[in-house]
């Protein structure tokens, strides 16, 4: 579609400058034909508001002017166009030849499984950082929502030729880990009897780490007793920290998501990196001393207030690590980093943003993107808090149990994706979860999933009756005349500029969406239409060369999303 916009383009471009040169439009400069899709096929393919952008400058009515673009326009020596309307006040809009919708049909058969796909970002090389969830707890469902958005816009930078990857950086060191190896102390002695223990302020409080330390007292005793206090917390930070990431990385991999590259904070910070990115920033003269701590010069770059990057005791604020961190990306050939933080990072944005700044990288390397809140709801209808400090939170295998007990764990993950992505990833999504259960079965995924099937039911049928495909080249597709099939056939030519525009906006949402409308489309069409009829076969061949397109783009939508595309249901 994007390739017959252009021709168009062209087409009208050429008929205006003809006008112009008739002394028929009173202007002197063409401006950019804007094109939108038309309400139903009985307006046309495209439309343009061209003549009312014109009509202030020629100072002529929009509809006149579009009736001396359309004389200047001659069909017959272009094919394409079957037929030009004026609507309206002075809208034009063109109905295409039937060979387009033939010729998009052709080209999703030769593309099969890479249709949809470009080489708009070829040569590109992109790193999507994404959960990125401190190892102090299992993974909730906020961050089921980032992985679910951040995997799928990894598929969707890679569809349209970029060399995209899944990044995820551990946060294993600093306070909060610190804080971890504390409460897991204090739980470890609480199993051995201990009494009067209470969990340190700013730990984490949470049933998960009572587990954790009877699994340690029933494997080793009470042999850490012996070790001091303050190794025992180190060793427990290491052993949980370990423990949870481990615990991490399976919640993940059930859930379809397969990170390329995990980054330790830790190891950055042993690196020494951290201390290059302050000797950096004393060079420039970013830094300076003041009640006994070392601060940034942060009002330099537009903000209303400078920060601390070291602090009184020596020890870096996590701003530090974050730089050098930001900065080995950068080592590493990325051509652009795109972070996607939760709603507690966007005040840490901008001071990220100008830290890169600051390392003298280039002002578009960077994006950063926030993942909205999930908030969950209860069953009375009340908006519960999430926090692993506070123990409250509802964690992503919990999610994905609960889903597996309604509709099987073979589509537990398609449900638990498929409602993490159906919104954009700037609005709050609402988790009832008792709703999303109740519901699953109902769940747009499988309305979508059920099309694939139906389609692949189909071929089935056809096999069972010794009715083959046949190569598209046999084929009679112009005996495709039903409105309903040349609808399903421009919903299908849309799908490449949906991934496309999916990809360059970092709007995963929009293929669920996509997705839904096609099966809206082909649900109907199957229950209304015979496909497999022995009484006019010519037919029965074309309607196969719709439905096995109908199944291609389906199923390459949904592995985009990182759902599964089933020959059954």
């Amino acid at each position: 579609m994007d390739e017959i916009k252009s021709e168009i383009h062209n087409i009208l471009k050429g008929a205006i400058l003809a006008a112009i040169e008739a002394g028929e439009l009173p202007i002197s400069d063409v401006p950019e034909i804007p094109f939108s899709p038309t309400k139903t096929p009985e307006h046309g393919d495209i439309a343009t508001p061209i003549a009312l952008g014109l009509a202030k400058s020629a100072k002529m009515a929009p509809r006149a002017i579009a009736e001396i673009i359309r004389k200047h326009v001659d069909t017959n020596k272009h094919p394409r166009i079957r037929d030009l309307e004026i609507a309206g006040p002075g809208f034009i809009n063109v109905y295409l030849s039937n060979e387009w919708l033939y010729g998009t049909l052709r080209s999703i058969v030769e593309a099969k499984d890479a249709y949809g796909s470009s080489k708009i970002g070829t040569g590109k090389r992109v790193q999507i950082e994404f959960v990125s969830a401190n190892p102090t707890g299992p993974l909730n469902i906020v961050s089921g929502r980032a992985a679910a958005v951040g995997d799928t816009l990894v598929n969707l930078l890679n569809a349209v030729g970029y060399e995209a990857i899944r990044e995820y950086y551990v946060n294993d060191a600093g306070g909060q880990v610190e804080r971890l190896g504390e409460s897991i102390e204090v739980r470890y002695r609480q199993a051995l009897g201990e009494k009067n223990l209470e969990i340190p302020e700013g730990g984490y409080p949470g049933e998960y780490l009572r587990d954790f330390a009877k699994m340690i007292v029933a494997k080793e005793g009470d042999a850490y007793l012996k070790l001091s206090q303050e190794e025992r917390v180190t060793l427990f930070r290491d052993k949980g920290v370990a423990h949870l990431l481990g615990q991490q990385k399976a919640s993940l991999e059930r859930f379809g998501v397969d990170f390329d590259v995990w980054t330790s904070e830790k190891a950055i910070r042993d690196s020494g990196k951290p201390d290059q990115i302050i000797d950096m920033f004393r060079e420039k003269d970013y830094l300076y001393e003041a009640e006994g701590a070392t601060w940034f010069r942060m009002t330099d770059f537009g903000d209303d207030k400078d920060c601390v990057v070291i602090r009184t005791n020596g020890e870096y604020t996590y701003f530090v690590p974050d730089a050098a961190y930001h900065h080995d990306k950068f080592d590493r050939g990325f051509d652009k980093v795109i972070d996607l933080l939760g709603p507690d990072h966007q005040g840490h944005v901008t001071r990220l943003k100008n830290f890169v700044k600051a390392l003298g990288l280039p002002d578009d390397w960077l994006e950063v993107d926030i993942i909205q809140q999930v908030n969950l709801i209860d069953s009375d209808g009340t908006r519960r808090d999430m926090s692993k400090r506070q123990g409250q939170f509802l964690t992503l295998d919990s999610l994905i149990d609960e889903l597996a007990d309604a509709v099987g764990e073979r589509f537990a993950v398609d449900v638990a994706r498929y409602f993490f992505l159906m919104r954009a990833n700037n609005t709050h999504l609402d988790f009832n979860l008792e709703l999303a259960v109740t519901q699953a079965n109902e769940n747009p995924v499988f309305y979508i999933q059920y099309a694939h099937a139906r389609c692949y039911s189909i071929f089935q049928q056809g096999k069972d009756q010794r009715i083959e495909l046949k190569p598209i080249d046999e084929v009679s597709l112009e005996l495709l005349t039903e409105p309903s099939e040349h609808e399903l056939i421009r919903k299908l030519a849309d799908f490449p500029a949906i991934v496309l525009s999916s990809a360059e906006d970092r709007e995963a949402h929009r293929i669920p969406h996509y997705l839904h409308e096609l099966a809206g489309m082909f649900h109907p069409y199957y229950n209304q239409h015979r496909v497999l009829d022995t009484s006019n076969m010519g037919r029965t061949y074309a309607r196969l060369i719709l439905i096995q397109s109908v199944q291609t783009v389906l199923a390459n939508g949904l592995r985009l999303l990182g759902i599964s595309a089933p020959e059954s249901m």
